[in-house]
């Protein structure tokens, strides 16, 4: 059996570190890994640790993924640039859950 390529390794590490800060954030409450969010925020920390969390762990375990992947095939050039793209629509859409984020009930 053959070593992994060094960019299988480069987006298994990446993914690796990605998916331990959505850990951190998701279930321990690192908000503070967050750039540019405070306490302070008219949005309660819960609804941030969920939002922000499962985001950047949905991106983690799909680098995650990819590294996988390419350390069994070979992966087509383009893949890093589809990868970017479904990161920036992930992050899109957590920006714009929580700059549109209304409290339920009373």
């Amino acid at each position: 059996m053959s070593a992994p390529a060094s960019t299988a390794v480069e987006w298994l590490a990446a993914g690796s570190i990605v998916t331990l800060a959505g850990v951190l954030v998701r279930f321990l409450g690192w908000t503070f890994l967050l750039a540019g969010y405070d306490g302070q925020s008219e949005i309660p920390d819960d609804v941030v640790r969920e939002m922000a969390g499962n985001t950047i762990l949905r991106v983690g375990i799909a680098v995650l993924a990819v590294g996988g992947l390419a350390s069994v095939t070979d992966v087509p050039s383009y893949l890093g640039l589809l990868v970017g793209l479904g990161i920036l629509l992930a992050v899109g859409r957590l920006l714009y859950k929580l700059n549109t984020y209304e409290p339920t009930g009373t």
